[in-house]
């Protein structure tokens, strides 16, 4: 069908272009020179028509185009990349710290019923298997390498985000003080890949025994 029309669009143009150059051109004119003067409407109708038709087809294949694809072409979105849970790594942790030394259990725990002497008891077992985790997955160095308590300076030019400078703050740094916190970073992080399709907000499964 668009093939058609622009078939019959051409067709009109030269019909036009054929009217105007014989209406132009009768027998007995001296010169095309003088029908530009006596007839020059039907003269820009001609080259109008001449430069329209195209045109028309152009715009009409186009039109067709957009509407339809190639019956050979096949139409697929692109695929999607893999989404990345940014807050699993933090779970895996905390899951790492309650296997090894039950952090969750005792964070969630009422700790109003007991005294301080069974608290302390407990604290001890899970500040070993806690202990034991972080240091066998990170390795943490202080930022500053000296004992709490002691006269540090904090020179010109500190990371802000590592040092963080409080009380009787005045003026521009060298800053001389008492450091009350090393701070830590890591230097290195190491977490078992995880396999399969388990659900990454587990952080402890829930467990029943069968009698």
């Amino acid at each position: 069908m668009r093939w058609a029309l622009v078939a019959l669009l051409a067709l009109v143009a030269a019909g036009v272009v054929a009217l105007a150059l014989v209406s132009l051109l009768p027998d007995g004119e001296p010169a095309l020179r003088d029908a530009f003067a006596t007839r020059g409407p039907a003269l820009v109708g001609a080259l109008v028509a001449a430069f329209l038709a195209p045109w028309l087809a152009a715009v009409t294949m186009r039109r067709g185009g957009t509407r339809s694809a190639p019956s050979g072409a096949s139409a697929t979105a692109p695929p999607m990349a893999p989404t990345i849970d940014p807050d699993a790594p933090a779970l895996q942790l905390l899951a790492l710290l309650q296997q090894e030394g039950r952090f969750v259990d005792f964070i969630e725990e009422d700790l109003t019923p007991y005294s301080d002497e069974q608290v302390g008891t407990a604290v001890r077992a899970i500040h070993d298997g806690c202990r034991a985790a972080i240091r066998e997955r990170i390795t943490l160095r202080p930022i500053l390498a000296a004992a709490e308590g002691a006269t540090v300076t904090v020179e010109r030019g500190f990371d802000p985000a590592a040092v963080r400078v409080i009380g009787n703050v005045r003026g521009e740094p060298p800053y001389r003080g008492v450091l009350r916190h090393p701070g830590w970073r890591s230097e290195r992080v190491t977490l078992p890949e995880r396999t399969g399709s388990a659900d990454a907000t587990i952080v402890a499964p829930a467990e029943v025994e069968v009698l």
